[in-house]
Formats: structure tokens, sequence, C-alpha cells
């Protein structure tokens, strides 16, 4: 059995609204499959890997040879980022996974949060005991996306983007130095990939209200897809509001979503589930 690389990158792209692409890299213990992020270019980008091992399966950020400037900028961006690095982390933990973390060759205890800057290194391990065997392909497949989402989530946390429109932005701008960075500085919670990402691999991809799973209904094309709903509204956050993926964001479907909405303040999740439960 193998994991099939242009899949994984399909789904985790609709799931985080990223430029992704599947690659394959051979090491002499193991084949591994993953994720490139495409609008960062080699040798200067990063890679996610999937590897399946003795009942377990694991994915690890992967940077490229020149991304030395990247690992940088992600240490500056963990001066304001440990704290949602952090809670991600344990969500993840809470149900199974095993994150392991170290930065400039030291093992790191996330209690303590995130070091200080400089980094020089920077290695994610994202790990889950499993038997791979059990389910066949589908369920590999499955918990290939799984496992490569929540190490991609973690990633996405320290990586010093955000999206200003609502299709993805280049990660980086083409024609700049090794690995610098274009940030965008406006100020849109709802835009930001990394709090998206935090949130589905948290959370899931089918609604927590009435359960409706997009890629279930309508096929491959939709595999992964959610829409992000705030349980405190864009408009009340002020600049100086650091928004917690894990607690103050959901995935709701495209109808539920809207039903919250039909008033202002939107409406409760448990006023919702309590709707649907008369219907």
């Amino acid at each position: 059995m193998h994991i099939d690389e242009k899949s994984l990158a399909d789904v985790l792209a609709a799931r985080f609204r990223l430029a992704l692409s599947g690659c394959v890299v051979q090491t002499s213990s193991r084949t591994r499959y993953g994720v490139r992020a495409t609008d960062i270019s080699e040798p200067n980008g990063f890679a996610i890997l999937v590897s399946t091992g003795w009942k377990s399966l694991e994915a690890d950020f992967f940077p490229d040879t020149y991304a030395g400037e990247l690992v940088r900028a992600m240490g500056q961006k963990a001066s304001e980022s440990s704290q949602t690095f952090v809670s991600l982390a344990q969500s993840f933990e809470s149900i199974g996974n095993r994150v392991g973390v170290k930065v400039n060759g030291s093992v790191v205890s996330l209690e303590n949060g995130l070091p200080s800057p400089p980094w020089s290194k920077f290695e994610l391990n994202v790990r889950k005991l499993t038997d791979t065997s059990s389910g066949g392909e589908t369920g590999l497949q499955v918990s290939a996306e799984n496992i490569a989402a929540a190490c991609m989530a973690l990633v996405l946390v320290l990586l010093p983007l955000e999206e200003d429109e609502s299709i993805s932005s280049p990660m980086y701008e083409t024609g700049l130095p090794e690995g610098a960075c274009s940030t965008v500085t406006v100020n849109r919670y709802e835009r930001s990939p990394a709090n998206r990402a935090a949130c589905i691999a948290a959370h899931g991809s089918v609604c927590k209200v009435c359960g409706f799973d997009f890629g279930a209904v309508y096929g491959p094309l939709a595999h992964g897809y959610i829409e992000v709903h705030h349980r405190v509204p864009v408009s009340k956050m002020g600049g100086s509001y650091k928004l917690d993926p894990v607690n103050d964001l959901l995935p709701l479907c495209a109808n539920c979503h809207a039903v919250v909405h039909r008033i202002d303040p939107p409406m409760e999740i448990s006023v919702l589930l309590q709707l649907l439960s008369k219907t």
C-alpha cells in the first residue's frame, strides 16, 4: 500500500486554501509521500512528508537546503504565535497524536512555550500510533491526510503570512532574495490560512452542527472543504485581539453558517443545535 501524494495535495489545498503540489522523496530508509507549498520555490521552501512505520504514521516538516531565512522568519513569528502553536499542539495530542519539536537541535517542552529567536533549525514531527494496514488503502489515505493536515496547521501558525483576499495569494513574492517574506499587513482574521488550517485540523472538515460532509456528498472535488465560523464576530475584534483558532473558530456548512448569521450578533451554536433538533 502507498499514499497518493496528488490526492493528498488536492485535499490539503482545498482544506487550507493554499497552492500545494504532491511530492515523493526517497531516503535511504523509506519512501515518503507529501506536499510542497508551490508558492515558495525550491530550494527556499519546505515540504510536509508522511511516512509509515510499524503500527505508526508520521508527518515531518522538511525545510529545503537553502530555507535558512524561512526558518529564521518562523522564529520571529513564534514570538507572537507561541500560545496558538502550543494550544493547537495540545489539541492534537488530546486526540492521540504525539507532537515533537526541536529548535536549534534542542528538544522543546511545549509546556514552556516556543523558545525566543534567533532560530537556525526547526524540526517538527507529528506521529500517531495506528495499524496502517487495518483500513486498507482508503483508511491509510485518510489517516495520511489527517496527520499531514496536523503538521501543516502547526507550520502555518509560524509562517509570517496573511491572506488578504478570498482566494489564496502567494506566500512569498517571486524575485526576492532567498526565503524573503512578503507579509500582508491587513487585519483580516477570517482570511488567515494559519487560523483556518488550525481550526479544521483541530475540529475536522465536517459541520459541527448538522454533520454535513461536502466530500461525502459532492465527491473528491469537495473533499476537505468547509466554511469557518467566528464565534467572536470579526467586527468586534480590535487590532490587539489574539484569536485562538481552536476555541474561537468552528467548521460549519454553508447552510448552518448562513443561519447563525441571520441575527446580529450571530446565533450561539448551542441555540442552532436546539433549532435543528426541533425540525
